[in-house]
Order: C-alpha cells, then structure tokens, then sequence
C-alpha cells in the first residue's frame, strides 16, 4: 500500500482506505452482533477463509524471522522459539486468562519481567517488528510502563512503550536522542479490553498497528539506532524512578520478536491467529 512521502523529519498520522479484508471483518462483525455477539465471532476466521480461500492465512508464515516468543502459556517467560532467550519474573506476577490460553497479569506495584539473552540483540539500527496483546486493568492518571529497553530516563537511545489511559493512547517512545527520533508513533486506545499492538521499524520507517490495522505512521531521513545495554523489560522502564510512571496493572499476553519488517498483510494475519473477540474478558482463579 502506497503512501505520499513525507518529508523528511516530518510525520503523519495514516489516512487510508481500509483494505479489503479488514473492512470485510467489520461486515462480519456486525453480521456477528446480529446474530450471536459470542458464538458467531469465534466463526469470523473460518469465514474469511471461506470468502477470500486459504490464501489468506496460508501466505503468511508466522515463525519466519522470528527471533523471540513468548507465549506465556506454562505461567513462566520462556522463550517458545528456542532462540535463547529467557524471561525472570519478578515482584507479584501471577498467571492469568490471557488472549489464548495464559498471560501474565502484573500487579501494578512491583510486578515486572526482566528478560536476558538474544532478545536484547535486535533493537540496533535494523529492521525489526515487536508485536503483544495487553489487557489494562486499572485507569491510573500516570503512563504505565509496559516495554522498555533504554538504559536511562533520559533521550538517548530510547524505546518505551507506556499505556497512558488519561491521553487513551499506547505512549511510543522510539528515538536516538532528542532530535532524532520517530515523531507521534503512538496509537489511541479506547476501553480496557484486550487490545493487539505491533510496532515495525523498516528502513527509515517506523508503523505502529492496533489489532490489525495501521495507525501511525513516521519517516525520517536517516535511521534510529537503538544500542544500549539496558534488558528488554516489561513493567520496568527507568523512569518509573522519576515518579512520573508506574508499574502496568494488567495482563500482557504473546509476545513476539521478529528480526524483519512485516508487512501490512502479515500484521493483520498475525493479528488473525487469536483476534481480540475471541479472548476471555473474564476470568476466575
């Protein structure tokens, strides 16, 4: 999909038309809503394959340059590629429903996951693509930390990712210094329930997606290098010292890694394999 080229330093929010497969979703959503809001949006995959064929799912291959994953599923942060990496939790994490089968639920206080290993290696100057599903359980006035790796609450090579239910946006922080940076990356978020992110660097661009579909868009001249020698963490950015943030209350669930940039088509594919309408709202210990 075609967009007009900015210049450069500059940014804008995407405005396009929405594919066909998406807006096909939404007819079968409120198809859905007529008919059986629980029973019939569970059908919605089968369905795309029955109007669009096999091709839809079948083109995509979802461990292709996959680097890292974490399902989450055995209640630990292990790392399902097999890549070498590994995740301690720490502080009061508990296992929860999370969008399929388990996720992480985080307390909000002192709950977080330091990870180690080849994870840390990907966010340099090359192309990557982050994706997870995140379920907020608290509306705080202060950005919640959800992923980080910067070494520092400063602006130098940052990347941090932040629920901020008082802007209703997921706060994306990528940038080299102060000036050199990927201007308004950050996507809106409504309401509390599951929501879908995935953020892709290609080039000299950066995507943001919420549950499939672009949202934000950023070009710059030259890339963003991102070294530093913090750990990819979830619910533990360095400024929650500052106590201008807190720790994410909530559930965090499928978290990937990829070492390329997705396209629009396999975010959306990938989103597909466990859409936010299927996940449990509730769930009972």
């Amino acid at each position: 999909m075609n967009f007009r080229r900015p210049w450069c330093g500059k940014r804008k929010q995407a405005s396009l038309p929405v594919p066909k497969i998406p807006r096909t979703l939404e007819r079968l959503k409120l198809f859905s809503d007529l008919l059986n809001p629980f029973a019939m949006r569970s059908l919605i995959p089968a369905l795309l394959v029955l109007f669009f064929g096999a091709s839809v799912f079948a083109s995509f291959d979802e461990n292709k340059g996959l680097v890292a994953y974490f399902s989450f599923n055995h209640c630990d942060a292990r790392d399902d590629s097999g890549q070498g990496s590994y995740g301690q939790l720490l502080g009061n994490v508990r296992c929860w429903c999370g969008v399929e089968d388990d996720g992480l639920l985080l307390d909000g206080a002192d709950a977080r996951v330091v990870f180690s290993g080849t994870i840390n290696h990907y966010f340099t100057t090359s192309d990557f693509t982050l994706s997870f599903y995140f379920k907020p359980e608290s509306r705080q006035v202060f950005p919640q930390s959800l992923v980080s790796k910067r070494a520092a609450c400063d602006e130098d090579n940052v990347l941090d990712i932040a629920y901020n239910a008082t802007l209703a946006e997921l706060t994306t922080d990528f940038k080299e210094s102060e000036y050199k940076l990927y201007h308004e990356l950050s996507p809106e978020v409504q309401g509390t329930g599951w929501q879908h992110y995935a953020l892709v660097r290609e080039g000299v661009y950066a995507r943001t997606y919420l549950n499939g579909k672009l949202v934000r868009e950023s070009r710059r001249c030259s890339g963003i290098d991102l070294s530093n020698e913090a750990p990819f963490s979830i619910g533990d950015s360095p400024c929650l010292e500052t106590g201008r943030m807190r720790r994410f209350q909530g559930v965090i669930d499928e978290l990937r890694l990829y070492e390329r940039a997705l396209s629009e088509e396999e975010i959306l594919q990938l989103y597909l394999l466990y859409p936010v309408e299927n996940a449990q709202m509730d769930c009972l210990s």
